[in-house]
């Protein structure tokens, strides 16, 4: 990893500590630089603001969760890593749900998992449709946004195996529906 990655990393590690305890919105450049012991001025070399280092954690966190996966392991062995590190972070998540000004997380993460329902929907059917697997992506990655987020919000009460579980099932059943459907059509 380069110096700079790592530099990157640690001011990020920074804010998600504070954010354990305390609202984004009350939290300064100089309140996380002095977390990590660095110069304000590191920050700034890195980050235009606290908004881009927030932004760049959650592309950084759902790519290192989800993209970094894709080509070599079963979807729902990713959707079940999602859950574990979001459950093992989930004081800064819940924190950084409440963030409505910029940078939503729930944008981001619908971005990735769209991605990640699209290769998945593609590989379980073995069609090339491209309209109804995007409708079928999209539809999968809001409706996982929205149980992610209300699965955050309530603390987690239901562990990260049991979220898998209830996705797989339902992703599953549904694309059986389809496939069926699709075949009593021809």
């Amino acid at each position: 990893m380069t110096t700079s990655i790592i530099t990157q990393k640690m001011i990020a590690q920074a804010l998600k500590e504070l954010m354990i305890d305390k609202a984004f919105q009350k939290i300064s450049v100089s309140d996380i630089m002095k977390q990590c012991t660095m110069r304000r001025q590191t920050f700034y070399y890195h980050f235009q603001d606290k908004y881009e280092l927030l932004a760049w954690i959650y592309q950084s966190d759902t790519k290192e969760q989800i993209n970094d996966f894709l080509d070599y392991e079963r979807w729902d062995t990713i959707l079940y890593q999602l859950f574990v590190y979001f459950y093992d972070h989930q004081k800064f998540y819940k924190n950084a749900l409440s963030i409505t000004e910029q940078n939503d997380f729930s944008e981001y993460l619908y971005e990735e998992l769209h991605a990640l329902f699209t290769h998945v929907i593609k590989d379980l059917t073995h069609e090339d449709l491209p309209t109804q697997i995007d409708f079928q992506a999209r539809f999968f990655a809001y409706g996982f946004v929205g149980l992610t987020k209300d699965w955050l919000i309530s603390g987690c009460k239901t562990s990260p195996e049991i979220m898998r579980d209830v996705v797989y099932d339902l992703l599953d059943h549904q694309l059986n529906i389809s496939s069926h459907e699709g075949a009593d059509c021809q």
